[in-house]
């Protein structure tokens, strides 16, 4: 390897530490209840302030990337083959993943929500990462049901868990972790059997 591409390389693997630096911090200030500022994100990161806004312009788009670190590659790993089972469980370990770690992900939410209020109102960028795991989950029944029935069950699952309906559930409803758990799996599950039948019968 020539002496240019080394350094090449090491600028790229310092930049991306510092940027994995950036986003760590802010995860660790909204679990400590504290508000994201670039300033605070910058301190904790141990870089500086100008540094850091060449990486974040600002606190909405630094907790965005906080998504990178709270994906759990578990969420995808040895699912059911039968479509029922295999959607409770997506269903399931989304939940436990969410509420283990609730202020974080409704910051997260929150950022979402600010970047939308300062685009005046425009779609906000939002990541298809909800909508990619249920299409995962319900890929066994890509071939069983019709193609509008099966679009229409993947968008009307993925209304029902997620962190819209971690917020409904618990602050619209009252209802504890665990049990706001199980009415997002009863939910899944019964948008399913619904979809099922509508199949059977047509």
């Amino acid at each position: 390897m020539r002496a240019d591409q080394g350094v090449v390389d090491g600028r790229r693997n310092q930049k991306l530490r510092t940027r994995r630096a950036l986003i760590e911090a802010a995860v660790t200030l909204v679990r400590e209840g504290r508000p994201v500022t670039i300033a605070d994100a910058a301190e904790a990161a141990q870089v500086s302030v100008a540094t850091a806004y060449r990486y974040f312009s600002s606190p909405q788009d630094l907790l965005l990337e906080t998504r990178t670190v709270t994906r759990a590659p578990e969420l995808l790993a040895d699912l059911p083959e039968d479509p029922a089972e295999r959607l409770d469980a997506m269903v399931t370990r989304t939940a436990e993943l969410q509420f283990a770690d609730e202020a974080l992900w409704r910051a997260l939410l929150r950022a979402a929500l600010e970047r939308w209020d300062a685009s005046a109102g425009d779609v906000p960028t939002r990541n298809r990462t909800r909508l990619d795991l249920t299409r995962t989950a319900l890929e066994p029944l890509d071939d069983t049901l019709p193609p509008e029935l099966h679009r229409r069950l993947t968008m009307a699952v993925t209304l029902v868990y997620g962190m819209e309906a971690l917020v409904t559930t618990r602050d619209a409803c009252g209802l504890d972790a665990e049990e706001a758990k199980d009415v997002m799996r009863w939910a899944a599950g019964a948008l399913l059997e619904k979809a099922l039948r509508e199949a059977a019968d047509a």
